[in-house]
């Protein structure tokens, strides 16, 4: 183990490596707001749409065939859109950047700290610099992107098959928050928390006219 860690260096390690977790999960868990379906009220009774950053879960397919026409079917799977371009709103595909620009930082501390608590050679004075800054980045990014998030409730596609036509920007209409957007929270909490912690990692070796006698 480490002896150049201090126990609040242990508890930036620990909270560290939670918030990585917690920032990838929210990141890729398509359930930020959820709603009940409201394309076709007979088709998609008792289903419910979850939308995230690029990922959303159950979906409308349209068919066109030759001999009955047009025809829709609820497709009940999550997945991610087939294009970034194909993100409904413009606010969530800049909240995709950013939300995995944070989570790539996170990530990358989190492994850090995580080879700190074993390795003497991890734990010096520019790790704990560096790694608060990364972490500080991250959190306002992933701030930046609870703040923005929001702009694109009011997208069609989101209004048409879920939230009705009364959601708008930061108006959830008959949508609501899922667990996902809740995580991301956590996890910005988490980068803040860690940051915060991050310089007070290392225990402070003596100085040289310390041992002077």
């Amino acid at each position: 183990m480490c002896g150049s860690m201090t126990a609040r260096g242990w508890g930036w390690a620990f909270v560290s490596i939670l918030a990585a977790g917690a920032a990838c999960t929210a990141f890729y868990w398509p359930d930020w707001i959820n709603g009940p379906a409201q394309f076709h009220p007979i088709l998609t009774k008792n289903a419910t749409f979850r939308f995230g950053l690029f990922r959303r879960c159950n979906y409308i397919l349209r068919n066109q065939s030759q001999v009955s026409g047009s025809s829709i079917a609820l497709r009940e799977e999550c997945g991610r859109y087939e294009d970034f371009a194909d993100i409904p709103s413009t606010y969530w595909r800049a909240a995709t950047i950013m939300a995995g620009c944070g989570s790539g930082l996170l990530v990358l501390v989190a492994l850090t700290a995580f080879f700190a608590l074993f390795l003497d050679d991890v734990c010096n004075k520019t790790l704990s610099i560096v790694a608060a800054c990364m972490q500080l980045l991250a959190a306002v990014g992933w701030m930046a992107t609870l703040f923005v998030y929001p702009f694109g409730w009011d997208a069609d596609l989101i209004k048409k098959e879920a939230c009705t036509q009364t959601a708008g920007s930061y108006q959830l209409g008959r949508c609501s928050f899922g667990v996902a957007w809740w995580i991301a929270i956590g996890a910005t909490v988490g980068a803040f928390f860690s940051a915060a912690l991050a310089p007070q990692a290392r225990k402070k070796r003596p100085s040289k006219d310390a041992y002077v006698m």
